[in-house]
């Protein structure tokens, strides 16, 4: 099951739709989509309890939805793996204005992806819950005031399961031709301290080196890792956004 959740302020410009991260929720992103909800209409998909094969089924059943949900142009955002997900819908869906993507990747370590996995799978779920919010601040990168970020609290409430499917979805994978193939004036942010891809520094230059001589930008997101924290990791992407889609 597939839900979008619709939110913000009810405004003339045109909706930002967004994919959230792995766990299909709004976690990973919401302060920065409240702050962007503050002046235009947010359509968040909601994957949470999606049940789809792969991620091109997934990328197809969300295109079914929003081309029969939404009767407008609209701009997209995807975070994480929701990046992956964006850059395919807009290929998928006609009425893609512009693209933000957040915390994006072109291949990630197989092994790392493997051992999360093994560790997710075999872990009885109380020792899951008590040892993903540490993990994840580790992996996301400095986390400075965001202790109490909504991306630790909803990563605990999903089944292990849902995140091990989708966690192989990427073990294998290169992303470049889903990135290179965005036609749409794009916008990749990613954080300098992001410890979910195999060296920050090396991906922001990739990137930047796929998309040249495209209508693209490629921003390092100063003190950010993969999840944007601290607070004013935030306030900086935010403010990027809003003038990248005004």
């Amino acid at each position: 099951m597939i839900a979008l959740q619709r939110f913000g302020k009810v405004a003339t410009a045109p909706p930002l739709v967004v994919i959230p991260g792995i766990d299909g929720s709004i976690g990973s992103v919401q302060p920065i989509v409240e702050k962007l909800g503050a002046k235009r209409p947010i359509i968040l998909v909601d994957y949470t309890q999606e049940a789809e094969p792969t991620l091109e089924r997934l990328s197809a059943a969300v295109a079914d939805i929003l081309l029969t949900q939404v009767d407008t142009a609209f701009d997209l955002l995807g975070q994480s793996i929701g990046t992956i997900l964006a850059a395919q819908l807009s290929v998928r869906v006609p009425p893609v204005r512009r693209v933000v993507l957040i915390s994006t990747f072109l291949r990630l370590g197989d092994l790392k992806l493997r051992l999360s996995n093994c560790f997710a799978s075999l872990s009885p779920r109380w020792l899951y819950r008590l040892l993903t919010p540490p993990a994840l601040a580790w992996q996301c990168g400095p986390v400075g005031d965001g202790r109490n970020h909504p991306f630790f609290a909803r990563s605990v409430e999903i089944d292990p399961s849902v995140v091990v499917k989708r966690t192989s979805w990427e073990v294998g994978r290169d992303f470049h031709q889903d990135i290179a193939d965005i036609a749409h004036p794009l916008l990749v942010l990613m954080g300098q301290q992001d410890r979910f891809v195999p060296n920050a520094e090396r991906e922001i230059e990739e990137l930047r080196r796929l998309l040249a001589h495209r209508n693209a930008r490629v921003i390092a997101v100063p003190h950010a890792g993969h999840v944007f924290l601290p607070t004013p990791a935030i306030e900086f992407a935010a403010a990027l956004i809003t003038e990248f889609l005004s």
